[in-house]
């Protein structure tokens, strides 16, 4: 290869890989800094990191938002893809990095946690991220989504001298690498099966009379059960709740945002593509064939719907019976993963929507509900009971301000953008018969109202039984608390605009390489 040919390709994997190229030498360049400012103070060093990480996060986006949207392309050996789909949810993950960033250089100030480390896992946990949901290829799938997993296993534990958040990253890592290992072996199991690891590949291959055989279908529920452990879709969900109340707070919000973001798009990449007919709606002869996928709705389908129903349910219901937060809103979140689920089992474009729609407003809510949840902590654990947050509303009237607007919006009332997403999702599941599924998902949506409404409840009619004293509020985390804020709001009341690109993203699907 001339050395021509060598800048062009190089300028190709810039254009449609810009995010990742930019993640990881930034992540590099990250671990350098920290090591020329070691002698700096550790707060200003701290500060420089935080910044700079904001910065890289905001670049990623940009270049994503601005070279990658309009590209329909593929590189590096038919392995990574420039779509909008995927840049959609890669936006989604770096707005998520970047908000944590944010918030983080309060909260590691707080709980004198300085290590210029956290951010460089950040950085490597949004890139792995996005590596995973422009991925083609299976393999890269499993190694893209190993590199995001090892970050936040490690951001997991990152209170070293806390035995919650050594147990909770320990359960993490041990449940996490069994769902991994679950979808590796789904993956050898389709490359054996079919010789590709290419995803529009392998849906030609098992698209001509092979699509029922049972090892096909063994490897499809394989990778249903390896991704369900990422989703935190029941009964794949017991790591959930140590886990989220064991991390740092802003690390919380992050693993409830970015890693479902990344697992949900991965999720409705490989389903759609590979074992639905979706490809055969782009009018391309070759994928001609794929209309033939349409037999396996029979068995996904009931195994979504069921995950659906039980993560709603048994989400909701063990949320109730919680005295913690952290531990609520962890049970919360697997609510909302039944939620999302519901869109995807309506399997058309209304629901892919509603999805993309959803997981973008989820973002904004629950990392907005975890910084204000860190601020009143003041340090990690501090006050993290539900009764610390008795009579907070009139010590501190604007955290339980925005308190209540978040909660409020994860229970999906108007005029919030939590009440839109919930809208799409179930709609999307009407307009396909799913009239059951969506009767309980509105029932459980009731459940969910009550015990964010507790908390809002006990702010405001009760009296405090002790006093808790909010730690110091940095002015990154004001920025980031007035984004988010301002974010559900507008989508609550105009959510059109932000539907419609979502929309345009799912319709990229059918025109994966």
């Amino acid at each position: 290869m001339n050395q021509m040919n060598l800048a062009f390709d190089l300028y190709h994997l810039w254009e449609v890989c810009g995010g990742q190229m930019i993640l990881i030498v930034a992540g590099l360049f990250l671990i350098l800094v920290d090591m020329m400012l070691l002698h700096k103070d550790v707060e200003v060093r701290g500060k420089w990191l935080g910044w700079l990480t904001v910065f890289i996060f905001a670049a990623t986006i940009g270049h994503m938002a601005c070279r990658e949207w309009e590209l329909h392309d593929i590189v590096f050996m038919n392995i990574f893809s420039a779509d909008k789909f995927s840049i959609f949810v890669a936006i989604i993950m770096a707005c998520s990095g970047m908000l944590v960033a944010l918030m983080s250089i309060g909260y590691l100030r707080n709980n004198r946690l300085m290590n210029g480390e956290y951010y460089i896992l950040l950085v490597f946990a949004v890139a792995g991220a996005i590596g995973l949901v422009q991925s083609v290829d299976l393999l890269m799938m499993f190694l893209t989504l190993e590199v995001m997993s090892l970050a936040i296993y490690g951001l997991a534990a990152f209170l070293k001298d806390s035995p919650f958040s050594q147990e909770g990253a320990l359960k993490y890592f041990l449940l996490g690498s069994f769902g991994s290992a679950l979808f590796l072996f789904g993956v050898a199991l389709i490359y054996g099966f079919t010789g590709t690891l290419n995803i529009t590949e392998v849906a030609q291959a098992i698209s001509n009379g092979t699509y029922q055989s049972l090892p096909l279908l063994t490897a499809f529920a394989l990778i249903i059960a390896g991704l369900f452990f990422k989703m935190a879709i029941v009964p794949f969900h017991m790591w959930t709740p140590d886990v989220y109340e064991g991390a740092p707070s802003v690390v919380t919000g992050f693993m409830a945002t970015a890693v479902k973001a990344a697992a949900f798009g991965i999720f409705m990449k490989v389903l759609f593509v590979t074992f639905t007919p979706i490809l055969a709606t782009n009018g391309q002869p070759d994928f001609a064939s794929t209309v033939n996928l349409s037999a396996l709705n029979p068995y996904w389908k009931p195994v979504i719907w069921w995950g659906a129903l039980l993560s709603m349910f048994f989400g909701n219901l063990l949320a109730v019976s919680q005295t913690n937060i952290k531990r609520m809103l962890a049970y919360s979140s697997i609510a909302h993963a039944g939620y999302m689920a519901v869109g995807i089992i309506a399997a058309n474009g209304e629901g892919r929507t509603g999805v993309l729609f959803y997981l973008f407003a989820y973002t904004l809510m629950n990392i907005g509900a975890f910084g204000v949840v860190y601020i009143i902590d003041g340090v990690e654990r501090k006050a993290q009971e539900l009764d610390d947050y008795r009579g907070i509303g009139y010590r501190y009237p604007t955290l339980a301000f925005l308190l209540s607007l978040f909660l409020v919006a994860m229970a999906g009332l108007p005029p919030t953008a939590g009440f839109i997403a919930k809208f799409y999702v179930f709609s999307a599941a009407i307009k396909e018969g799913y009239f059951l599924l969506a009767a309980l998902g509105v029932l459980t949506s009731v459940i969910g109202a009550y015990y964010y409404l507790r908390v809002i409840y006990m702010m405001y009619m009760k009296e405090e039984i002790r006093e808790v004293v909010r730690g110091a509020v940095a002015a990154p985390t004001v920025v980031a608390l007035v984004i988010t804020a301002l974010g559900v709001l507008y989508l609550g009341m105009l959510p059109e605009k932000l539907a419609s690109i979502a929309n345009l993203a799912q319709q990229s699907l059918a025109m994966i390489f």
